[in-house]
């Protein structure tokens, strides 16, 4: 009886490793074969040029490099998914039993659908995206070379930074049926805050400042209290309308949008008021209703646009 037990115990530890040697088997090959098939990708962007961020073009100067271990692939058949390469030259190729190395410097005219939700605070996601045009999925995926990676120390563009550089890999599938491995470089570009609201919101300031001056007027100066209010708000509406004329026609409001309805809430409840004193020195000749509606206007103008734009940025 001992005995017995003793061969069945024997007999399951033999099937126990029998099958744990087959699954760890079937596990390596299936990652020898995963591992065939992936080409590591590395990109090094050197500069850009001709970034015009209202219509998302721009041109990238950049090296491309591939490694990858099976001969019976190659990486030369890769295109760009968002826009054409001007120019592809291939700088070092080294292909060996082992791994196969192969360089290119490339120039390529590219685009992306720009976000203008918060312009002039806006920030823009430059991006590379890369596929294979024969190989699909099956026989080839891409995989990030984290070596290779990342944006040259004199990459400059003017007004804007680099926030950070990512690398993505996805699977894109065809409505015919296939898929293919497509790697996508990201660099996400910010606005420098400090050039731009020096540049952008200064202007909206002074209207406001300019046009806020005319409750220090006495009521008998009605003539030069509306030449400021009136002239500030045309000067309100030609600033709004050059910032945004270059923009594509948008289906809602934009943040400099936002700012500047706040601004013209503003130059509106100054005027307003200073309608209001004319009124009372024209017909009603109430100096105190002078005095109360100039205060009250006062406090209402400058509260006003705080709410009108929270009101806007919230909702």
């Amino acid at each position: 009886m001992r005995t017995t037990r003793i061969s069945v115990l024997i007999l399951l530890f033999l099937v126990s490793l029998l099958l744990f040697s087959t699954i760890n088997t079937i596990a390596q090959e299936e990652q020898l074969s995963n591992d065939e098939a992936t080409i590591h990708v590395g990109i090094y962007v050197i500069s850009i040029g001709n970034f015009e961020f209202t219509k998302g073009t721009y041109v990238l100067d950049f090296y491309l490099m591939f490694q990858w271990e099976n001969q019976n692939i190659s990486p030369v058949n890769f295109e760009f998914m968002n826009g054409r390469a001007t120019s592809k030259e291939k700088i070092y190729d080294v292909r060996t039993n082992s791994t196969s190395e192969m360089w290119y410097r490339v120039q390529a005219n590219l685009f992306i659908t720009p976000e203008f939700n918060r312009y002039p605070f806006d920030s823009q996601d430059l991006k590379i995206t890369l596929e294979d045009s024969i190989y699909n999925i099956t026989t080839v995926t891409y995989a990030p070379l984290g070596e290779i990676l990342g944006v040259d120390e004199q990459f400059r563009i003017a007004g804007w930074k680099i926030q950070s550089y990512k690398t993505n890999i996805s699977n894109h599938e065809y409505p015919w049926g296939e898929e293919y491995s497509q790697l996508t470089y990201t660099i996400k570009l910010e606005r420098d805050a400090g050039l731009t609201a020096a540049k952008l919101l200064l202007p909206p300031i002074i209207f406001c400042i300019v046009s806020g001056l005319s409750f220090f007027f006495k009521a008998d100066k009605i003539t030069h209290r509306l030449g400021l209010g009136t002239s500030m708000l045309i000067s309100a509406v030609m600033f709004h309308l050059s910032q945004t004329s270059s923009l594509p026609p948008l289906p809602s409001l934009i943040l400099i949008d936002k700012i500047m309805i706040a601004v013209y809430a503003f130059l509106a409840s100054s005027l307003f008021a200073t309608t209001l004193i004319y009124i009372d020195d024209e017909y009603w000749k109430d100096v105190d209703y002078t005095k109360t509606v100039n205060r009250i206007g006062g406090i209402i103008t400058i509260i006003l646009p705080f709410l009108v734009f929270g009101l806007l940025y919230f909702i």
